[in-house]
């Protein structure tokens, strides 16, 4: 069976197991999105990249925030991954349980661990940005915990570290 290259890869895609992570930013009204792009760049200097949607409503913010935080979700956070991911959801709701760090940033409780990026590129392909940051602050969540697992267009768990 022949299909296109953006129907093939949409398909290998989903076959690609990635973990969830909610970038949040905005010092005064707080943002966030779910993202499944996470990547490492480098380790020294400490790089992380990923890509959000242009049309997302996160964007506006993103797109000029000097600061955004990552939080890596925990496998039991799946509520959480589900209401960041939604398009016009109240994201940092009643539901939500998040805080601002100490520089303002909106933060997630009970995360793996969380990062906090100072974007240094962000570069436009088709209709998304990827943005790749400097991480300057590193905080990590209890130990022995396992990460949410984004696969075939659902979330799964770990069966073991």
């Amino acid at each position: 069976m022949t299909t296109t290259v953006p129907e093939g890869l949409s398909v290998a895609l989903h076959q690609h197991a990635k973990g969830v992570a909610v970038v949040t930013a905005g010092l005064v009204a707080p943002v966030g999105f779910c993202a499944t792009s996470l990547a490492p760049v480098s380790i020294d200097p400490p790089v992380l990249s990923f890509a959000i949607s242009t049309r997302s409503a996160s964007w506006a913010v993103i797109e000029t925030a000097e600061h955004v935080s990552v939080n890596l979700l925990a496998d039991d956070q799946e509520d959480v991954a589900r209401a960041f991911s939604r398009p016009g959801a109240e994201k940092f709701g009643p539901g939500t349980r998040w805080y601002r760090d100490s520089v303002g940033l909106p933060a997630l409780h009970g995360v793996l661990s969380r990062w906090r990026i100072a974007p240094v590129e962000r570069v436009r392909v088709g209709g998304s940005a990827l943005v790749v940051g400097l991480v300057v602050d590193v905080e990590r969540g209890s130990p022995g915990r396992l990460p949410l697992v984004h696969y075939d267009g659902g979330y799964g768990r770990l069966a073991s570290a």
